[in-house]
């Protein structure tokens, strides 16, 4: 199963920035990392958004956690978790 992913802190269901649920009750947020529209497009995809609309990276500051990888996705997959990760970056990433 796909972790659970939720946006956070947009003006709308699909706008925020993206956190996962590593393990149950824990969000963190996702690292921009080597972000792209491929993976915007996945997370969009597995949170039911349709297209991303614009993908940028904030601040890190007072935000929490990161969730210790960072995801480089084709634009195929279904799930965030079928995309390649590895390493840690600093800033959460917003849709």
């Amino acid at each position: 199963t796909a972790e659970p992913l939720r946006l956070r802190d947009g003006e709308s269901r699909c706008d925020g920035r993206l956190e996962v649920a590593p393990r149950p009750d824990t969000w963190a947020r996702v690292p921009a990392g080597p972000w792209d529209n491929g993976t915007a497009a996945v997370a969009c995809r597995q949170l039911g958004c349709g297209v991303p609309q614009k993908v940028y990276a904030v601040p890190a500051d007072g935000w929490g956690p990161a969730e210790p990888q960072e995801l480089q996705c084709a634009g195929t997959e279904e799930r965030l978790a079928q995309c390649n990760a590895s390493g840690t970056a600093a800033e959460p990433q917003e849709l």
